[in-house]
């Protein structure tokens, strides 16, 4: 995998992105106002010879404390390695206390959350002129095909696919979106495919991202790194690496771009994007996701035609009243003979739905046709005036 956006910042590999100020646990002496000056006797008690008594049971009650603390942990980090963990699993993030900690408080349940898609994810051996680096991908389909973003790609003589039990196989590419960067990749043996969330995350929940990196040593099987962060945004117009903009979904988690590619999964178990962009810099980094339904149906479409066949609509759209806080895509103009003038569709039509799934902007209607094929049959809800209806659209080249 390239290297980690440093920004001057280390992250051990058992911090996670927790902060020193931000433990879970504090000795006593570092809370804020505890004591400069030990406990025990006072006044005329602490000169007598007697007092040696109270340090080296001061100093025993220490030991035995940090024993019990010690093994307390041991225990915990052995549970949250146990038998059912996916193997060579690397937990490397830990939940913040900024995070719900009831639906997610260990590494434990990390582990647990991230064992659905652990089958489907692979890593990426790059080769560049002899230069190898990691990447990830997940399986999108049966057959072999595994979706990868192109940047992690870039440049490479040949690229191996290390699957979780770690077989090695040569990938072939298949093609490439290249406003997306969503790229396909197909192997011999058929993985279980991811499954694909059909919705955003809901912002403020928790989301755990697994991502590739190299092992330790030369030939190593690459081992696996665990996030957890919060969703601080979703369904939110953002641009990908090569302009193009799409609704994205963005989680507290200091991923680097050499971790692109990436899936995120939601605590139901399922791919509800992939890594697209890294923003900030340190432990202040937002990860940005592309969504798991856009992966899904570029890959369809990469598979059977080798490149993006776009479906059009046949409307010009903006944000409806912008500022004014109202969801939908507002209808601008309608091209004659399209989509949307068969269907009945006319200027000042704001349209807020797409087979069921609501329509928030413009960027997100585009984020929805994207993958859609010329002939594909939408059914799209529309407000007009103080009426909504239903409508079948079908979609022309």
């Amino acid at each position: 995998m390239d290297a980690p956006i440093d920004d001057g910042d280390d992250d051990g590999p058992l911090r996670g992105w927790v902060p020193q100020d931000d433990r879970l646990w504090l000795h006593p002496s570092e809370r804020a106002g505890a004591r400069s000056t030990p406990a025990g006797p006072t006044g005329p008690q602490a000169t007598r010879p007697a007092g040696g008594r109270w340090v080296i049971g001061g100093l025993a009650a220490c030991v035995a404390f940090t024993v019990v603390v010690v093994g307390m942990v041991l225990v915990t980090a052995d549970a949250s390695q146990d038998a059912t963990s996916p193997p060579g699993t690397w937990v490397t993030g830990v939940p913040t206390t900024e995070v719900d900690l009831s639906s997610l408080t260990t590494t434990r349940h990390m582990t647990a959350v991230a064992e659905s898609t652990h089958a489907s994810t692979v890593a990426l051996m790059v080769d560049r002129a002899g230069r190898t680096t990691i990447g990830t991908g997940i399986v999108a389909e049966a057959g072999g095909i595994v979706v990868a973003l192109q940047p992690t790609l870039a440049g490479a003589r040949s690229i191996t696919v290390v699957e979780p039990d770690g077989t090695r196989q040569p990938a072939v590419l298949v093609g490439t979106d290249a406003t997306t960067g969503i790229t396909v990749l197909r192997i011999s043996d058929d993985l279980p495919p991811a499954t694909f969330s059909t919705s955003d995350p809901t912002t403020g929940s928790v989301a755990v991202a697994e991502a590739e990196e190299d092992g330790t040593g030369r030939g190593a099987s690459p081992t696996v790194r665990l996030y957890a962060g919060t969703v601080v945004f979703a369904g939110v117009a953002t641009d990908t690496w090569q302009g193009g903009e799409f609704c994205a979904t963005g989680v507290d988690a200091p991923l680097s771009t050499g971790d692109l590619g990436s899936p995120l999964v939601d605590t139901s178990g399922a791919v509800s994007g992939i890594l697209d962009d890294v923003q900030g810099t340190g432990r202040s980094r937002t990860s940005v996701f592309l969504p798991a339904e856009l992966v899904r149906d570029v890959a369809d479409q990469i598979v059977s035609h080798g490149w993006v066949v776009h479906g059009s609509l046949g409307v010009g759209v903006v944000d409806r009243a912008p500022g004014s806080g109202l969801d939908g895509a507002e209808v601008r103009s309608v091209t004659t003979g399209g989509a949307a003038a068969l269907a009945g569709l006319q200027p000042g039509d704001v349209l807020v739905g797409v087979d069921g799934y609501s329509v928030r902007s413009a960027a997100e209607l585009a984020t929805r046709l994207y993958g859609d094929a010329p002939g594909s049959e939408l059914r799209v809800t529309v407000e007009r005036g103080d009426t909504t209806f239903d409508t079948v659209v079908v979609l022309t080249t």
